[in-house]
């Protein structure tokens, strides 16, 4: 009995330390950190996707495309509206505001869906109208 609860309390903590590391990853978003937390809690194989287009593996491409991102749109602000967790899948509803290149501003919701493992972010994917 004594080994069950021990190897319970420690499913129990490594499923509270990914749930922390997926707040900490929105709360930077909000405070326009993206990277910060991108650097810190993905995995260096992850596969992002935007809605049905190709996937992109690895961490040194992903980079480059959130950096890319983020850098294009100077005063985008990113609001995360809701969260929720299920089986080691974290799933966050994200309020986009920026000023495009024209000059109009856009705002947008998408929805990312994260999928870890062993505390990192192995695949995540956005969904939002194109």
């Amino acid at each position: 009995m004594g080994k069950y609860l021990s190897l319970k309390r420690q499913f129990e903590n490594m499923d509270e330390q990914w749930k922390k590391a997926n707040k900490e990853i929105n709360s930077l978003l909000e405070q326009g950190m993206a990277m910060d937390g991108f650097e810190k809690h993905y995995a260096e194989g992850v596969i992002m996707q935007e809605n049905e287009t190709e996937p992109r593996v690895g961490k040194v491409l992903n980079r480059e495309q959130c950096g890319a991102f983020v850098k294009m749109f100077p005063d985008l602000k990113l609001k995360v509206l809701s969260a929720a967790y299920g089986d080691q899948v974290s799933i966050q509803e994200v309020l986009f505001d920026y000023t495009n290149e024209q000059g109009e501003k856009i705002r947008y919701p998408e929805v990312a869906v994260r999928h870890w493992e062993n505390g990192l972010v192995v695949k995540e994917k956005f969904y939002y109208s194109s």
